[in-house]
């Protein structure tokens, strides 16, 4: 038994090790299956957003496999050929496979990014979207701070996810946000779920606190967990960028 556990922990660090090289350098496109070169992405499965003035590094990427999801997505070793539509505001480094928003490119900009390979595959095309800070402040990661919602994500299309316990992809209800920055205003419209509380009271309003916390008063996202109680007042510490 001790023999058994032994090797199948040199043989599970052996596939972290070559998962990271090829993360690192790109397997070769030749090596994948007919399967994985018929669904190439453009970074992965997501839209991809930015901020005027940022670069976004483009890849191709394979899927490990194309029957389950999530799917872990590795860098293909490909020449590429990269577009965007519409032109205006982007700069495409071709050889790098660099693209820079415009530092005057307008929150709500929407991109279509297109890749033209030189071996026989699919590539799906993705969407890039470009959001400012001040026109919507509220994009990224929270969670609650002394409460019961470990992620709260708000992406800056202004679609959103809440998730008492989040676990891998699961995500308990998901919609729609709406604000008015000028009188504080904010509206989250449940859309599709796993877990939709018949209690939940998503009209109120929004505020930030010294410290760059996020205040919701009058919101109540439900009874998530058992024991939940109900609450009209929310606080939420932003967690990365």
């Amino acid at each position: 038994m001790l023999l058994m556990r032994k090797v199948f922990g040199q043989a599970a660090v052996l596939c972290l090790l070559l998962l990271g090289h090829a993360s690192c350098f790109g397997v070769s496109i030749s090596s994948l299956t007919a399967e994985q070169r018929d669904a190439l992405l453009i970074n992965d499965f997501y839209p991809q957003y930015a901020c005027p003035g940022d670069t976004l590094k483009l890849e191709i990427k394979a899927v490990t496999s194309t029957y389950f999801f999530p799917m872990a997505e590795i860098a293909v070793d490909v020449r590429t050929e990269w577009q965007v539509v519409p032109e205006t505001g982007i700069t495409i480094d071709q050889k790098r496979g660099q693209l820079v928003v415009g530092r005057d490119v307008q929150d709500g900009t929407i991109y279509t990014i297109s890749a033209k390979i030189r071996k026989k595959g699919n590539v799906r095309d993705n969407t890039l979207y470009v959001y400012t800070k001040k026109a919507n402040p509220f994009a990224g990661y929270w969670e609650e701070e002394g409460g019961n919602i470990e992620e709260l994500i708000i992406k800056p299309d202004r679609t959103f996810s809440v998730t008492a316990i989040p676990f891998e992809i699961r995500k308990d209800y998901w919609g729609t946000v709406s604000f008015d920055l000028q009188s504080g205003s904010i509206t989250f419209t449940a859309e599709h779920g796993n877990t939709v509380p018949k209690d939940i009271d998503l009209n109120g309003s929004f505020r930030f606190d010294d410290e760059g916390c996020l205040v919701l008063e009058g919101i109540y996202f439900g009874t998530l967990i058992p024991g939940d109680s109900f609450k009209q007042k929310y606080i939420f510490n932003k967690i990365g960028r």
